[in-house]
């Protein structure tokens, strides 16, 4: 169900709006709360969270801002969710509690006008982004043969601050782990975007690794295709797709190390003539791109706000 009895477009108004945020002790709220801070519009009013230190969640309280932020753990969101919308507030929810069948999905570079208009957004998961940004142009174009193949690979802080085994920093440390090896919750919203631009059900496996790093994510794809592809036909496809796109990069050898604070999703595909094959890679910051900043620009969307507002481009490195 979608969510669309849209407010009328924001005039130009001095006045901060407020922003708040259940589940601001966590990775991905406080995440936000970085951001927000420096938004130009946008400003972090009520923040509460389970936890010692914040105020306790108050659905009232929350529905008095303009948006507000549900960080909190998957599974939680949906009846706070559902309260909110009640109370007429717009909400775009971090979990994963809307993303398949439910809310808008909040995925700017392929829903970017049903989120201007919509009250409710499901923010995609990080490996979702990528692997969806990564394949769209394939998938639009109805080149993808058979199932497509693809390997996450994200730093420690996607699983979560609440501590556990396998991310526990011996069992971590200077190696990586493959996990939900079969039916990881991401694979659904996957298949569900994947197949809607292709016009028919697209399967995909899907096996993701933690790496003993505290953020950053890269997707690799492996996709066979059907007919043939030469390079230049491939790279002129992914820019006919993302080159008006503000937060998607093209081209080199995608890096997620050099995305950390970065709102972007770097890509960058080639041919492989030898097997048929097309080979993706999609890298970014998982708390970023990946959650917190892609909520942010899905905000701004909401809001009638400049999309880019409050979230920079450049990554910091070294």
């Amino acid at each position: 169900m979608q969510y669309s009895d849209a407010p009328t477009p924001l005039a130009p108004d001095p006045r901060p709006l407020a922003a708040g945020i259940a589940g601001a002790s966590g990775y991905a709220g406080q995440e936000l709360v970085r951001l927000l801070e420096q938004h130009p519009t946008l400003r972090p009013a009520a923040l509460q969270a389970r936890s010692e230190g914040f105020d306790d969640i108050d659905a009232d309280r929350l529905a008095a801002c303009d948006v507000v932020f549900l960080a909190l753990p998957h599974g939680e969101s949906r009846a706070l969710g559902e309260r909110l919308l009640e109370l007429g507030t717009q909400v775009v929810d971090l979990g994963s509690d809307f993303r398949v069948d439910g809310w808008t999905y909040g995925l700017p570079e392929l829903h970017r006008e049903t989120i201007r208009v919509s009250r409710a957004v499901a923010n995609p998961g990080c490996y979702a982004t990528a692997a969806i940004l990564g394949v769209a142009p394939l998938a639009a174009a109805g080149l993808i043969d058979g199932p497509v193949h693809l390997d996450g690979k994200s730093g420690v802080t996607g699983a979560g601050r609440t501590p556990s085994e396998k991310t526990h920093l011996p069992e971590l440390y200077n190696g990586i782990t493959p996990y939900s090896i079969t039916g990881h919750r991401h694979l659904a919203e996957i298949e569900q975007e994947l197949g809607a631009l292709a016009g028919a059900p697209q399967p995909a496996t899907f096996v993701p690794h933690l790496l003993p790093t505290s953020r950053g994510l890269l997707v690799t794809a492996h996709v066979r295709i059907v007919g043939s592809l030469d390079q230049a036909d491939l790279d002129d496809l992914y820019r006919q797709r993302y080159d008006d796109e503000p937060f998607v990069r093209l081209g080199g050898t995608p890096a997620p190390q050099r995305l950390a604070g970065s709102n972007v999703c770097w890509i960058n595909a080639w041919v492989d003539d030898r097997t048929g094959t097309v080979l993706v890679a999609a890298a970014l910051d998982n708390l970023v791109k990946g959650a917190a900043g892609q909520a942010i620009q899905n905000a701004n969307i909401m809001l009638g706000i400049e999309e880019s507002a409050g979230l920079a481009v450049r990554g910091l490195w070294p």
